[in-house]
């Protein structure tokens, strides 16, 4: 999936009093600056409190967030997909079919660890077990059974 945009997420800023819009166009500055040796034209704005870097059709995604990390302020790098509107239910299973993609990624790399026991990803989908749950796979206790 293509990212078009970035929700850039910002630390102390947010707290600031009455001169708080200096803040954030000094990081909007900043963020430009450190784009302009990545490839492509960028868009960064700064809309109710959130701010946005648009990206062109192609870019490389890496570079981008890699220039986005060095500037001083930014805590978080939230990659956006811009979805035309096409129904609820069209909306629905194109996240269903997103986020099955993503977790059959995820489990492969996944490792998850909780206070006595540690969960290995071929656990999470339940397969191993049989002792799977409709939303998130095993329990976190079955890995006793399990191994």
């Amino acid at each position: 999936m293509i990212f078009h945009a970035f929700l850039i997420k910002y630390a102390e800023i947010a707290i600031k009093g009455k001169n708080r819009y200096l803040f954030e166009d000094a990081l909007v500055k900043q963020m430009k600056l450190a784009l302009e040796p990545v490839e492509g034209e960028f868009t960064v704005t700064k809309e109710q409190g959130r701010v946005y870097v648009f990206c062109p059709e192609k870019y490389d995604f890496d570079e981008a967030v890699e220039a986005l990390q060095r500037v001083f302020g930014i805590v978080g790098i939230s990659p956006v997909v811009i979805y035309e509107d096409q129904g609820f239910d069209q909306m629905a299973k194109d996240v269903v079919s997103y986020m099955e993609a993503s977790i059959l990624d995820t489990m492969v790399l996944s490792k998850f660890h909780t206070k006595s026991q540690e969960i290995l990803s071929d656990h999470i989908d339940g397969s191993k077990c049989g002792n799977r749950r409709k939303d998130f796979g095993c329990f976190p206790r079955c890995i006793r059974r399990c191994a």
